[in-house]
């Protein structure tokens, strides 16, 4: 995947500055893909140069135009031929599976903190998760039927951070009882 799909996915939902895809990014794709500002902005006007994307410039008031980027046909055809292709399962990257693997190397109470420290991170991250869902689940009946497969990506996420909490409570347990 690239960041170019994950554009063209936020424009198609709805057209917006490269702040509001900014900001529509990291409620939502940056959960399991990642992108700076400059990143953005870059393959926004990529994509525009392309002819992918359409930039309507709106006058503000003390401020520079601010340019809605919106898609074209073309783009809409580019991010549909995209979507019906199969996608390899990715492997795993995370810094903390290393670690862990290395974690003979640490007392138990080092071995603790560190499962407690991620712990925390991913109890935060559910919480955030749980509270997006609620948002969706008062969102106007149209809306939710036309983002239910979006949804689904949030439902995983969810599903994915009870598994990693059960996990380290798991160890945790384990590190009690050696």
């Amino acid at each position: 995947m690239s960041l170019r799909f994950a554009v063209l996915t936020l424009l198609d939902i709805e057209p917006g500055s490269g702040y509001d895809l900014k900001r529509r990014f990291e409620r939502s794709v940056s959960h399991f893909w990642s992108a700076s500002h400059q990143q953005m902005y870059r393959e926004l006007h990529k994509l525009h140069e392309e002819g992918l994307l359409d930039c309507e410039e709106m006058p503000q008031a003390g401020k520079p135009d601010k340019k809605v980027y919106s898609l074209t046909d073309l783009g809409r055809t580019e991010l549909r031929d995209w979507v019906i292709q199969p996608s390899a399962p990715q492997k795993i990257r995370e810094p903390f599976l290393v670690r862990m693997f290395a974690g003979h190397n640490l007392s138990n109470d080092e071995m603790r903190h560190a499962l407690e420290a991620q712990l925390r991170q991913h109890c935060s991250s559910l919480a955030n998760y749980q509270e997006q869902n609620e948002r969706v689940l008062k969102s106007e009946k149209a809306l939710q039927e036309r983002y239910w497969l979006a949804h689904q990506t949030l439902l995983l996420g969810i599903e994915a951070e009870k598994t990693w909490i059960s996990w380290a409570e798991n160890l945790l347990r384990q590190l009690d009882n050696p």
